[in-house]
């Protein structure tokens, strides 16, 4: 019956709003005693939005639980980015564990290379711009992200969150006027472009 079909669909799909609102409550409780500046309410409207992106993409799958945790450990890191300009070892280190689950659907080669594509150019330029707009986090984190989302989706992601980054950056100087030379986060840009990256 309809009824059976609804309630198959709708049961585990409340199960995963409600397990992330959970997880986003502790984790806004935890950003809070270390003393990030965010607002709790972006944690609440941007999780259940992408467990239902996730969840009419994938349904009730590896993929989307996997979705729903990078989207948690990106959140975290753009938000710590934003308050603190940096972003905590242990976040790339989930995101490398992340890359083994259900890694056989994106295949290791793809994971390798699209790890490569995203760290050597970055290594470049960190390593030859004097004040280089990259930190060591930006790195690490979006080669675990790539890494996890595969050739594809980790450079396509990549590339897109850069897009984001320049556009907005190159728009906030001109309104601000103040020079490039400020340093701002990267990774709310990048990990914006790898959740993207994620559903390719």
């Amino acid at each position: 019956g309809g009824h059976m079909e609804i309630l198959s669909f709708a049961i585990p799909f409340a199960a995963l709003v409600f397990l992330t609102i959970i997880v986003g409550g502790l984790m806004n409780y935890y950003m809070d005693q270390r003393g990030f500046a965010f607002n709790p309410y972006l944690t609440y409207l941007l999780l259940p939005a992408i467990v239902v992106a996730l969840y009419l993409v994938g349904g009730f799958s590896m993929w989307t639980v996997k979705g729903i945790v990078l989207a948690l450990i990106l959140l975290y890191a753009s938000l710590e980015d934003l308050s603190e300009h940096q972003a905590d070892d242990f976040l790339w280190v989930m995101l490398v564990i992340l890359s083994l689950v259900n890694y056989g659907d994106v295949g290791i080669d793809s994971m390798i290379f699209g790890a490569i594509a995203v760290f050597v150019p970055q290594m470049a330029i960190a390593m030859f711009t004097k004040k280089g707009g990259i930190g060591g986090a930006d790195i690490k984190l979006s080669t675990a992200a790539a890494l996890s989302l595969g050739f594809y989706g980790g450079v396509i992601g990549y590339m897109i969150g850069l897009v984001f980054a320049i556009v907005f950056q190159t728009i906030y100087n001109k309104v601000k006027k103040q020079s490039n030379k400020e340093a701002f986060p990267l990774l709310p840009f990048l990990s914006t472009g790898l959740m993207i990256g994620y559903f390719i």
